[in-house]
């Protein structure tokens, strides 16, 4: 899936991933390729993308105060402050 993780002044990241596992208010939670679309709203903590299987990439992990999460079948779209 597609991953766009913003802040209100740049784009920190854009990039394919296999999961991106996010602070939601409920608790901590993984969004995968076909996910149902729907709308998050994300707690203060880490954020954390795990590249796609063969992509010799770390994690990329960004901890945020809080922030909305937006999740389509191929697409998270993430708004956050840091």
């Amino acid at each position: 899936m597609k991953v766009t993780i913003h802040t209100a002044f740049e784009r920190l990241f854009e990039d394919e991933a296999s999961e991106v596992v996010l602070p939601g208010e409920d608790g901590e939670f993984s969004v995968w390729d076909f996910h149902q679309p729907c709308l998050y709203s994300l707690r203060r903590g880490w954020l954390r993308v795990i590249p796609r299987k063969g992509v010799k990439q770390n994690d990329y992990r960004l901890l945020i105060k809080r922030g909305v999460a937006k999740v389509d079948s191929r697409s998270l779209v993430i708004i956050a402050e840091k």
